[in-house]
């Protein structure tokens, strides 16, 4: 506790000095000079001890230290960058930074402390007071280094089935502008690890947590430096988009037996192909929405056993027309600056039988590197509960007029 004092003692004369410094310098230049607009960067630490939620029988006693696993702990450190207050993005987008962080998780050792890399992007939702805001922050990345599964060594693990796990989290938070370039952040934060059904088994893991961190600013202007509302803001330009997205992956599957109430791993993994055609109407700066025209071709789909009994060996596959689909689903985005999340529901109309029937889900993230063309990262389910397939592919937006 001493030592977080002096630390934020030591963080807090340092933004003073560096404040007075620029109030010298503003001093001294002509009224009429310009100030050129600087990226500002963020350096972010935080904690968050918390607790994991029980959705299965590995997590409350069937392990092989017959105990409820309880414990999760996360420490993150993140680099970012937002555009400066006095850019029309900014006046726009309030407070929104995109970086690449590292997190390192305690669980139990059953679980292993593995490792997460990822990507993240947060913004103000609400200004509380000139001080203190209200934000959000989402997280996307890999985890290395879990004690997946196994059959001989650790064969109770039903939670984590790989080495290597896609990596979510969700987090909403208070930020105190402690001073220039320091701020105090607390709140909550949500996390997912799940290898999208890439290996069996794969029930995933979620854990929920308590944040408190500091965030460092570098040329971050005051609060009295001149309002960002002098900025010139472009109208927004209502427009139809058009979507186009290929996609693939691989998955493990299992079949149901005894009416259900047994599931068995069918051996090997199976390709999955998709293409979405996906028209949006832009309807703000953070909002689109619109229909997709969804193809997809699942080789693990409507297998069967010839003669009715339950043996691996014979498990056959049907035509290839048996294991494609075509579906419509109603589509919602929110769109930020590089990033948009995307969201769907919708149901098959051709060839909606069997493993294509009910309802199917979608949540993806397109990362637009060049604008137009974009990165598709998704993860479809079924039945707002059923696993279904990642979606990695690739995409270009036809009649894009974003301004970045």
């Amino acid at each position: 506790m001493v030592r977080t004092l002096i630390i934020l003692a030591a963080l807090s004369a340092a933004c003073r000095v560096t404040a007075a410094t620029d109030t010298l310098l503003s001093d001294s230049m002509p009224l009429r000079q310009e100030v050129p607009m600087k990226t500002i960067h963020r350096l972010a630490a935080d904690v968050a001890p918390g607790g994991i939620f029980h959705t299965n029988e590995f997590l409350y006693g069937k392990n092989p230290e017959q105990r409820t696993m309880n414990h999760s702990s996360s420490l993150r450190l993140s680099y970012a960058f937002q555009p400066s207050e006095k850019s029309w993005l900014a006046s726009v987008y309030k407070d929104s930074y995109q970086g690449v962080g590292l997190a390192l998780h305690e669980f139990n050792p059953q679980l292993s402390n593995p490792v997460s890399a990822y990507i993240f992007q947060g913004a103000r939702i609400a200004s509380l007071s000139r001080h203190l805001s209200f934000n959000y922050e989402w997280n996307l990345g890999l985890t290395f280094g879990w004690r997946p599964y196994d059959e001989e060594t650790n064969p109770d693990n039903r939670v984590i089935g790989s080495r290597v796990t896609a990596y979510i989290d969700a987090d909403l938070y208070l930020s105190y502008r402690l001073a220039r370039c320091l701020n105090l952040n607390a709140g909550v934060a949500l996390s997912h690890f799940s290898n999208g059904n890439t290996s069996y088994p794969n029930a995933g893991l979620n854990t929920w947590g308590v944040r408190a961190g500091l965030a460092y600013y570098i040329n971050r202007p005051s609060l009295n430096d001149a309002p960002a509302s002098s900025v010139r803001r472009f109208p927004f330009e209502r427009h139809i988009s058009y979507d186009v997205v290929l996609f693939g992956a691989w998955r493990r599957c299992g079949v149901l037996w005894d009416d259900g109430r047994d599931i068995y791993a069918v051996p090997g993994t199976f390709g999955v192909f998709g293409i979405n055609v996906n028209p949006m109407y832009n309807i703000s700066h953070w909002f689109n929405a619109g229909m997709s025209l969804d193809y997809v071709y699942d080789r693990s789909t409507n297998l069967y056993f010839p003669d009715g009994i339950l043996d691996m060996d014979k498990i056959t596959a049907p035509s290839a027309s048996r294991q494609m689909a075509l579906g419509l689903s109603a589509r919602a985005e929110f769109v930020m600056p590089y990033f948009t999340i995307n969201m769907g529901i919708g149901r098959n109309v051709i060839n909606g039988t069997r493993d294509f029937s009910g309802f199917y889900e979608m949540l993806a993230l397109k990362i637009h590197v060049f604008k137009a063309p974009f990165i598709h990262i998704g993860y479809c389910l079924s039945d707002f509960r059923y696993p279904n397939y990642l979606m990695l592919g690739l995409g270009y937006t036809f009649n894009y007029k974003r301004r970045f």
